[in-house]
């Protein structure tokens, strides 16, 4: 069983972690959604923002933009980050566990694809699958 998180702002991938006010928190077990619960974000410091998905129990955080103080802060708990993610929320967690999130059709606006998007994300974020 695992747990990933999506920042959520009218049922899609909000386009910045760093002043998402909600989560949707999906459990994942045998590759397949087993439930999902939303969750308000009280924090907004990048150190207790990752220290809230860390006691959540979050292994791997989905979500649009992130700054890089906010992705090393996540990183440092040992959470995964898969960033420049834009949809539906329904639609971006049936593409995770099918393995099919990687699609051009995921990608945030002007976040472009190819290497550059896959080794260092787009302008400088990470990207790390956990």
């Amino acid at each position: 069983m695992m747990k990933i998180a999506l920042p959520e702002w009218n049922g899609r991938i909000s386009p910045v972690f760093d002043t998402a006010g909600r989560l949707v928190v999906v459990r994942i077990e045998d590759g397949a959604e087993a439930g999902r619960e939303s969750v308000l974000i009280t924090e907004q410091r990048p150190g207790p923002r990752a220290m809230m998905l860390l006691q959540a129990g979050i292994s791997t955080l989905i979500c649009g933009a992130v700054s890089n103080g906010m992705a090393r802060a996540v990183e440092a708990a040992g959470i995964g980050i898969i960033p420049w993610i834009a949809g539906e929320i329904d639609d971006v967690v049936a593409a995770y566990t099918a393995g099919r999130l990687d699609m051009p059709v995921y990608r945030m606006p002007g976040c472009g694809g190819g290497r550059m998007r896959r080794q260092r994300g787009c302008r400088g974020g990470r990207r790390r699958s956990g």
